[in-house]
């Protein structure tokens, strides 16, 4: 039997075998490119509940909006219509995802305005830059999209992209900066916004080139080259300015690492602590603030000669020492940081108050104990204890350590009406681990009624 290479690729990356009918697909795009109705309220919708999520710093609530936003509908509109020729859907796919962002940029900064919430959380924050992970999170979610819609059972591929690509989240960035005139992170949301879009749109129309789907029909040969031509030039026109913005944050997401690193193996000696960093790509500076033990200028001049060895030979370095150094900028930076060490203690704390929650409400659960529930376990042990009037069940978690799996101890406390001999409590204790299954460790817990 003859083994071919290329028919086995073929055969394992087939995506015709699958595929939905096409003018079920198409219906399926044009269906989702139009804000009017239903789809336009979802908007709205989707926005307010974006904005509240990033008003109150809530990944939940942001990603519940996500899902249930249609920003996708017109940007995966505009790809299908460029790789079948279908301008009039292009241009319908432009319409209305400006008229789109139009109303969800109006929408939030609405609510940024009348909410008494103000400040930007981390959430927020995190929208105001595109960086290197966004462009390929575009990139290849646009293309999972492409290939899921497609599909005669889309299964949960769509709600996934919707998720990972966050289209909504930087629009409502966007109108947080306009209510409140912070215009960096409004130009910069936007920005986020322009990226994931390109990519999502260009993605779609490289995966919707290898699927048969019929292309339109034109009256004559040369009106056809002439469309075709033009959406090349289209896809060009949106394929260079996407490569340049990729090849910028490439290189600034590279300074930052650098920098960063810089800063954590030379900057911060024993006893020298870093305020404040602020580490600047379009004009190559890194700008930081320290207390602590100062660092003389023979260190400065020797962390400065190592700039070269973190890839940073022509970067301005910038150290200004104690708080009394302290400028607006610092004052921002350290507040943003504080916030953001503030919400992680939030969610540690949160996820620890539902750990604890959840091993009191499996307190005494038979499943977990291998023990019957206290009052039934009583009434046993009464049996041959009859002294025993209380009991109670516990367990104790010892932490894991490494790869150890964490250690759980039932207790179990009884109370009774006259003390028990060590012989009687030593064979009350074998029985209950008996009792547990031998399996687990029960430890016996007695007190004497005092009155």
């Amino acid at each position: 039997m003859n083994f071919s290479l290329s028919t086995w690729l073929r055969q394992r990356f087939d995506l015709v075998h699958d595929m939905a009918e096409p003018a079920a697909i198409m219906a399926y795009v044009e269906g989702g490119i139009t804000f009017r109705g239903t789809n336009l309220w979802v908007l709205i919708f989707a926005i307010l509940v974006a904005s509240v999520g990033l008003n109150v710093n809530s990944p939940a609530v942001i990603i519940g909006a996500m899902l249930i936003s249609p920003l996708m509908g017109p940007i995966v509109g505009i790809g299908f219509g460029a790789a079948t020729g279908e301008v009039e859907l292009i241009q319908r796919g432009v319409k209305n995802l400006l008229m789109a962002a139009g109303i969800s940029l109006l929408v939030s900064a609405l609510y940024f305005r009348l909410t008494p919430l103000t400040d930007a959380g981390s959430e927020l924050l995190a929208r105001t830059q595109p960086t290197t992970w966004d462009v390929f999170i575009a990139l290849f979610g646009g293309a999972a999209g492409a290939v899921g819609l497609t599909r005669r059972s889309r299964g949960n591929v769509l709600p996934g992209v919707a998720i990972a690509t966050a289209l909504m989240p930087p629009l409502c960035t966007a109108g947080y900066g306009l209510a409140t005139a912070h215009w960096a992170y409004l130009f910069g949301a936007l920005y986020l916004f322009c990226i994931n879009s390109m990519f999502i749109s260009l993605s779609t129309f490289l995966v919707a080139q290898l699927l048969p789907l019929p292309h339109h029909q034109f009256a004559s040969r040369r009106r056809a080259r002439k469309v075709q031509l033009s959406i090349w030039l289209l896809a060009v026109v949106t394929a260079v300015p996407s490569v340049y913005l990729a090849t910028g944050i490439v290189r600034r997401t590279t300074f930052q690492h650098n920098a960063q690193q810089f800063v954590d193996e030379q900057l911060t000696p024993p006893g020298t602590y870093v305020v404040t960093r602020r580490l600047e790509p379009a004009t190559r500076t890194i700008k930081v603030l320290l207390v602590g033990q100062p660092l003389s200028a023979a260190r400065l001049r020797a962390a400065q000669a190592q700039l070269p060895r973190y890839r940073l030979p022509d970067v301005h370095l910038v150290v200004r020492q104690g708080l009394t150094q302290l400028d607006s900028t610092d004052a921002q930076t350290l507040r943003s940081s504080l916030l953001e060490d503030m919400r992680s203690h939030h969610e540690q704390t949160q996820a620890r108050f539902t750990q604890l929650q959840q091993l009191l409400t499996q307190a005494d659960n038979p499943a977990v104990t291998g023990l019957p529930a206290a009052p039934a376990l009583l009434a046993e042990v009464q049996v041959e204890h009859p002294s025993v009037v209380q009991l109670g069940l516990s367990r104790l978690v010892q932490p894991a350590v490494d790869s150890l799996a964490a250690d759980t101890t039932v207790v179990v406390a009884v109370r009774v009406q006259r003390p028990l001999p060590a012989a009687e409590q030593q064979r009350l204790s074998q029985w209950l681990r008996l009792r547990a299954g031998g399996q687990r460790a029960v430890q016996l817990l007695v007190e004497a009624n005092s009155r």
